[in-house]
């Protein structure tokens, strides 16, 4: 549903054509909240094995003290269901003015900002 795009400096920009952006708007109506809404949009990224978005204030995986939207280049879930990120690890540090979603929707593109 999203594309997903490293840029050169190291960025991750999710784009959502009108399709997507249509979509959007469909399961916010629906009451979806943003968190279901980027895991849905991703899922053919991170079902197999890479783009996998989640919110650090879940704190699984631990990331530091935010509550921003994340997303791991890869995931691994632990025996104790514990996970942890694999590779490059990006986050919305904007989340408390700007939902990234809602960015998605009236934008058509978002940018997460590469955190490691």
């Amino acid at each position: 549903m999203f594309s997903i795009e490293v840029l050169p400096n190291g960025h991750l920009k999710v784009m959502a054509g009108n399709e997507a952006r249509r979509w959007i708007k469909e399961e916010q109506s629906m009451d979806r909240d943003s968190d279901t809404i980027l895991a849905d949009g991703t899922e053919g990224y991170w079902t197999n094995g890479s783009f996998q978005p989640f919110d650090a204030g879940a704190a699984n995986p631990a990331v530091g003290l935010t509550c921003a939207p994340c997303i791991a280049e890869a995931m691994d879930v632990l025996d104790d269901g514990r996970r942890e990120v694999q590779g490059r690890l990006w986050w919305y540090p904007q989340y408390e003015r700007f939902d990234p979603v809602e960015e998605l929707k009236r934008k058509g593109q978002v940018i997460f900002t590469l955190a490691h």
